[in-house]
This record gives C-alpha cells, sequence and structure tokens, in this order.
C-alpha cells in the first residue's frame, strides 16, 4: 500500500524548515566561504550540461582557483531550500520552486541568472489502466517527483484543464509525491496509473514496464520550448561575489555549447555520471530519453512567466513574480 502524500502545507515548496533557517533568520553569510562556490543540481537530463561539466572535472577547472563543492538534489523545491538556507551558492532547478519562491517571499529572494534545459517532461500512463482521454484520469491515482516542483505544477495544471482537480482539493483524483524511482516500482505493481515525470525517468517507465507517453509536455507549449532547468542563486550572492558567480555561470554556458556542438559525447559523460549518482537504467534508454530534451542558455523568460502565471492559478502563488526575477 501507498504511503500517505506530504502534507499540503509542506508540499508547495517542501521547503520545511524555511522560515526558521532560510529567509526568516539564516544567519550564514550571503557570500558563502571564501574561496569556495557551492553548486546544486539534479541528476536528470535536463541538467545534463551541469552534470557533465561536474563530472569531468571541466566546470572545477573553469572557475579554478575557486574550489567546487556540489551537491546532488531529488527535486528543485529542495535545490531552493538549500539556496535560501545558504547551504548552497548557485542551483539548478525547474522554473515552479523558483517562481512560487520569488511569489511568496518577495522581489530580491532568487534570481534567474541562466537557461540550462527545455523540454525533457512527460505524462506516462500505467499499461492496464484504461487511460484514454483526459476524463478517464477520473478516480485514478497519480504522482510527481515532490509537491511544488515543476512537473506536480504541469500535472496539476492538466486536471485543472480537463476539468479534474486532486482529492485534497474537493476533486476525484489521487496526487502523490514519490521520488521517481518510487514512481517505478508502484507502477510496476499497479498502485499508479500515472505519472508526470523528468527524463529519463519518463522514458524508463515507457521502455520498462510498457507505459504509454500520453502527454509529451513540449506539445503543450508555443514552439515545444518551455523551461525545464534554470541557473538560479541569490541577489545577495551577486553582490558580494559577482566575479566569482560570473565565472560558474560562464562555465555552464561553456558545458551547454559542448552539448550542443558534441551531443553524443554529452550523452555519454552524463550517463556515466547520472549511473553513478541514481542508476541510469540501460544505455539505449538514456539514448531515446535524451531526444525529448534540449539545451539553451536562454531562460525563456516568456514561458517562465506563464508558468508562473498557471501556478498562480493553481493557488500555488499569490502572485505573479516581478521582472526582477531575472538578472
Amino acid at each position: 500500500m501507498m504511503r500517505s502524500k506530504i502534507s499540503r502545507r509542506e508540499a508547495v515548496l517542501g521547503l520545511g524548515a524555511l522560515l526558521a533557517t532560510g529567509v526568516g533568520g539564516c544567519k550564514r553569510s550571503d557570500a558563502g566561504e571564501p574561496g569556495v562556490v557551492r553548486l546544486g543540481y539534479l541528476a536528470n537530463v535536463t541538467h545534463a550540461p551541469v552534470i557533465a561539466g561536474v563530472a569531468s572535472g571541466r566546470i572545477a577547472r573553469a572557475i579554478a582557483p575557486l574550489k567546487l563543492e556540489t551537491r546532488v538534489f531529488r527535486a528543485g523545491p529542495s535545490v531552493v531550500e538549500a539556496l535560501l538556507s545558504r547551504s548552497i551558492d548557485i542551483g539548478t532547478s525547474g522554473p515552479a520552486p523558483v517562481v512560487i519562491t520569488q511569489s511568496r517571499y518577495g522581489d530580491g529572494t532568487l534570481e534567474i541568472e541562466s537557461g540550462c534545459g527545455s523540454g525533457g517532461a512527460s505524462f506516462v500512463v500505467r499499461a492496464g489502466a484504461k487511460i484514454e482521454r483526459a476524463s478517464d484520469l477520473r478516480g485514478k491515482s497519480v504522482a510527481s517527483p515532490q509537491i511544488g516542483c515543476t512537473q506536480d505544477v504541469s500535472l496539476r495544471k492538466y486536471l485543472k484543464s480537463a476539468g479534474l482537480d486532486s482529492i485534497e482539493n474537493g476533486g476525484d483524483v489521487r496526487v502523490f509525491a514519490f521520488a521517481p524511482a518510487t514512481i517505478l516500482a508502484e507502477m510496476r505493481r499497479g498502485e499508479l496509473d500515472g505519472a508526470w515525470l523528468p527524463e529519463p525517468w519518463a522514458t524508463r517507465v515507457v521502455q520498462l514496464l510498457g507505459a504509454r507517453r500520453f502527454v509529451d509536455e513540449r506539445d503543450l507549449w508555443p514552439d515545444r520550448e518551455f523551461s525545464a532547468a534554470l541557473v538560479v542563486s541569490r541577489p545577495q550572492f551577486r553582490s558580494a561575489r559577482e566575479g566569482d558567480l560570473s565565472k560558474v555561470v560562464a562555465a555552464i554556458h561553456a558545458e551547454i555549447d559542448r552539448a550542443a556542438a558534441d551531443p553524443a559525447g554529452a550523452n555519454e559523460e552524463t550517463f556515466r555520471a547520472i549511473d553513478q549518482l541514481t542508476g541510469a537504467g540501460p544505455r539505449n534508454i538514456f539514448d531515446d530519453a535524451c531526444a525529448f530534451v534540449s539545451f539553451t542558455k536562454d531562460p525563456l523568460r516568456e514561458a517562465v512567466l506563464a508558468f508562473a502565471g498557471d501556478a498562480c492559478a493553481l493557488g500555488l502563488l499569490p502572485k505573479v513574480p516581478g521582472p526582477s526575477l531575472f538578472a
């Protein structure tokens, strides 16, 4: 039997101790540790330029003599929590946790420094779940990696557009938050009917379980582009260490250029790194997953603001963030 879902209060950002450790009273310096830059990211294909750059040592070499320290997170809300608690200085996250945080805590909380990844998310449904159209989701159980993450907002928006809603909001769709590996296991057991997942997990579920890609999220956006991974920091960190921040962003931009120039090489490095971090699965599945992702330095500002508007309509944030969100 599936464990109970995260409470709505915890869920919106996954920031259980935010006020105590982050915006409300953190005593850690906005400048971080002198001579060190702490970078957080996710082990998803949408973050591949950062993953490959860290694993190869190129980002560390590019910012030397600064020392690079890295942390890997499960989902974007955890990256944002670490930024606000000053546990990291720079992070990559999908847009949802970023816009929700900026809206809730005000301009000057976070700053988008660059784009990183676009695309790379799908709603997959279990074979045998009898889901042929959106209305068939009524009474079903679905999941995302973490409530308040980008895929969670996309899932809830899709349900709303179909006239559906989660049980906690008075609807009749059961919405859970599980780590992607747990989602795979629960769908294999038949306990979950579908999930909105980033790559390579969406493709893993499709190919390992015979699930169906019900929605490729690119099809829901103009020009099939939407922000999936952004480079984010705090304005205060920029003020204190603008040169160091610029070095890291430039190193990430070089990795984005490398991924565009040599996609096969970038895929190989990313596969090996993700396999060590979380298990990448069979190589052919990973390569198929990469076809759903593209990389860009452009933060896709209009798509981010549209996403913020969607989250606002869902009641996840009180207002759409202002222009100060972008560097």
